[in-house]
């Protein structure tokens, strides 16, 4: 018998960024790590907690791509000082930072989804995961955190979600995309890697998406 915790979200904004420096594009699908980090806010874990990246490897992920909404972009301006500079001053604070003669300004883009929805089934790939599903569930349904959608200017508010025992190849069937980790008789169209799936030392490793 299987275990997975069931949800939806529907926000005006998301943002699934994996990598990027002056761009910042959104994936359509969500990042492994960006959900990870929602189930950890539920939970109230700190961003250091290594009880993140366990529940990163106890479980993993399902979606359904309801609506993939509108691609939409804007800018940030980041200023910083030469690096000659920042290093010669050494400063402890923002205002100390920018308080030099010669500071620089960076125009950076970043991109958001707007009006797209999911359905998440997360499943618990071990019998007795750091957080049990039912222990998940309730945090999602009353986060200590605020939850957000990939970024904290995309605040998503509390999420219902529930708990599904049994055979979850049925509801796997409707999954665009799912975790290669999960057990599953459904055979993918593709498979591709990405670099969202916390390691206990907070760096980065390649999980293997599998796309219907």
């Amino acid at each position: 018998m299987s275990i997975g915790i069931s949800f939806a979200i529907e926000v005006p904004l998301v943002s699934w960024s994996e990598s990027g420096t002056a761009l910042r594009p959104s994936d359509q699908v969500p990042t492994w790590s960006a959900i990870v980090g929602m189930m950890g806010a539920a939970l109230g874990l700190s961003r250091t907690d290594h009880r993140l990246a366990e529940l990163g490897l106890d479980y993993g992920m399902a979606v359904e791509i309801l609506h993939r909404g509108t691609l939409v972009e804007d800018f940030h301006t980041i200023q910083s000082p030469e690096r000659s500079q920042s290093e010669k001053i050494r400063a402890s604070t923002r205002y100390q930072e920018l308080s030099v003669n010669d500071v620089h300004t960076t125009i950076t883009r970043r991109e958001y989804i707007s009006g797209a929805s999911y359905l998440f089934l997360i499943v618990a790939l071990v019998d007795d995961p750091v957080f049990a599903p039912c222990e998940v569930a309730q945090a999602l349904r009353n986060p200590i955190f605020p939850l957000y959608a990939g970024r904290r200017s995309c605040p998503i508010g509390r999420v219902n979600a529930t708990v599904i025992e049994g055979d979850l190849d049925g509801l796997l069937k409707k999954a665009t995309h799912w975790d290669s980790r999960i057990t599953t008789s459904r055979v993918p169209s593709l498979i591709r890697e990405r670099r969202d799936l916390r390691s206990v030392n907070a760096t980065y490793l390649m999980r293997k998406e599998c796309i219907a």
